[in-house]
C-alpha cells in the first residue's frame, strides 16, 4: 500500500504541474496560473496553484497532486499513487493544513486498504453503464461530473461485502484527506435510514484538504452541501464538514483549524442545525453562523435558484456585520432555474406562490420508486 500521506507531504504541487506544462505564465496574488490542458483555454490563463492545491477556474477541476495525475493520465487513485511514488519528488514547502500525525487516530492501514478498494471499485461502476442512474440522481443534486470525479464518489449496486468489508447499497463518499481514507459513508438508495457508514472508519474533517490557503472556512452539515458549495465557491472559501450536525470536532482535528480566521457555519435550518452551529459557536470565537435563504439546506437553496457564489462573496464582504437590505436584493433567485428541476417544494410555499410552480411527480430514488414524498419535478406554470 503506497503511504499517501507521506507522498503528498513530499510533493510540491506547483513543481509538479510545472514539470508537465512548464513554467507559470503569470502570478496573481497567491495563485500561479498556467493554460489549463483540460479544456479550450486560449483568452486567459484559467488553472491556478495555491499550496498544496490546484484548480481551474474555467473548466472546474481541481484537487491535489495525486487528482492532478489522476486527470492528467487518466488513472485510477491507487495508479495515480504509483505513479506519483515513481517520479522523482520536489519537497513541499509543508505550508498546509494537516490531518491528525497520530496514528492512533486514523483507520487501521489494513481497513484502509480494503476501503480503498472498495472506493476505486464503486467508482468503476459508477461511471458504467450500471451506475447511470446514480449518475443522473448526483447531478439532479447539482454535482457535475468534475466534482463527482474530484471526491472519488462511487456506487454500490447491492447490498454485499466487498473486499472484506459490508457495504449497503447506495452512493459511496470516501473521506480522503491527506491520501488518507478515514472513512465511508454510503447514501442508501430505498431505506428508512438515509445515510449507513461502513464499519471501521474515524470521525474526520470532510474536505480539510481544501483549508489551505484560505483565511475563511465555511463548515456545513453533510458532504453533499460541502461538495456542492466547493464546486462553486472553491476559489473563495475552504469548505469543510463532519458529516451531521451532532457530529464533534475531534480534538486530533483541532489543528487543522487553527490557521482559520472566519469559520462559516452554513448548517440547516432546522433544530439540529441550530444546536449544531451554537456548538461551533462557543467553542470558537470567529465562527458566524450563515442561514441558506430558501429551504432546508444549501443544495435546497441551490436548487431553488439560489446564487451559491453570491451568498458566500455577500458574506464575506458583510465580515459578521449585520444588514438592513432585504434578503431578496443580497442573493437574487432565479426562477428560470427551478424549470424541469427536482426541488423540496413543501420547504418553499412562498418560492411555489412567487413563481407559479405546480408538482408534476415524484422524483424517483435509486431503485426507481417514487420517494415519500418531499422530492417534486416542478415545472413553470407559462
Amino acid at each position: 500500500m503506497v503511504d499517501t500521506k507521506t507522498l503528498l507531504e513530499r510533493v510540491d504541487v506547483a513543481a509538479l504541474i510545472e514539470r508537465d506544462l512548464g513554467q507559470p505564465v503569470r502570478r496573481e496574488g497567491r495563485w500561479l496560473k498556467w493554460t489549463c490542458p483540460f479544456h479550450d483555454d486560449r483568452k486567459t490563463p484559467s488553472l491556478g496553484v495555491a499550496g498544496n492545491r490546484w484548480k481551474c477556474f474555467g473548466c472546474g477541476r481541481s484537487g491535489d497532486a495525486i487528482d492532478w495525475v489522476r486527470e492528467r493520465e487518466g488513472l485510477s487513485f491507487q495508479e495515480a499513487c504509483q505513479r506519483l511514488g515513481s517520479m522523482e519528488l520536489v519537497l513541499s514547502s509543508g505550508n498546509v493544513a494537516q490531518p491528525p500525525q497520530s496514528e492512533s487516530s486514523a483507520p487501521s492501514t489494513a481497513w484502509q486498504q480494503r476501503a480503498l478498494a472498495v472506493v476505486s471499485a464503486c467508482q468503476a461502476v459508477l461511471w458504467s453503464d450500471g451506475g447511470t442512474r446514480a449518475r443522473v440522481w448526483l447531478n439532479r443534486r447539482g454535482l457535475a461530473s468534475e466534482t463527482v470525479r474530484r471526491w472519488c464518489l462511487g456506487f454500490n449496486p447491492d447490498d454485499q461485502k466487498l473486499c472484506g468489508l459490508w457495504v449497503p447499497r447506495g452512493i459511496v463518499i470516501p473521506c480522503l484527506v491527506a491520501g488518507r481514507i478515514w472513512y465511508m459513508k454510503i447514501r442508501r438508495a430505498n431505506a428508512q435510514t438515509k445515510y449507513s457508514q461502513v464499519s471501521g472508519g474515524q470521525i474526520a474533517l470532510f474536505g480539510a484538504d481544501t483549508i489551505d490557503g484560505y483565511d475563511t472556512v465555511v463548515v456545513t452539515e453533510g458532504e453533499f452541501d460541502a461538495m456542492l458549495l466547493h464546486q462553486e465557491t472553491g476559489d473563495l472559501v475552504g469548505v469543510v464538514t463532519l458529516g451531521s450536525a451532532a457530529a464533534r470536532l475531534p480534538d486530533a482535528w483541532v489543528p487543522c483549524l487553527l490557521g482559520v480566521q472566519r469559520l462559516l457555519v452554513a448548517y440547516d435550518t432546522d433544530a439540529a442545525g441550530a444546536e449544531g452551529a451554537a456548538r461551533w459557536e462557543s467553542i470558537c470565537p470567529h465562527a458566524q453562523r450563515i442561514v441558506p435563504l430558501a429551504g432546508k439546506d444549501v443544495t435546497d437553496f441551490y436548487l431553488a435558484g439560489g446564487d451559491l457564489r453570491a451568498w458566500v462573496q455577500f458574506a464575506l464582504a458583510a465580515d459578521g456585520e449585520p444588514t438592513g437590505t432585504p434578503v431578496e436584493a443580497q442573493v437574487p433567485l432565479f426562477p428560470a432555474a427551478w424549470e424541469g428541476q427536482r426541488v423540496r417544494i413543501e420547504d418553499l410555499p412562498d418560492l411555489q406562490a412567487k413563481y407559479g410552480l405546480r408538482v408534476v411527480g415524484g422524483d424517483p430514488d435509486l431503485n426507481g420508486q417514487p420517494w415519500q414524498p418531499k422530492i417534486y419535478l416542478v415545472e413553470d406554470k407559462t
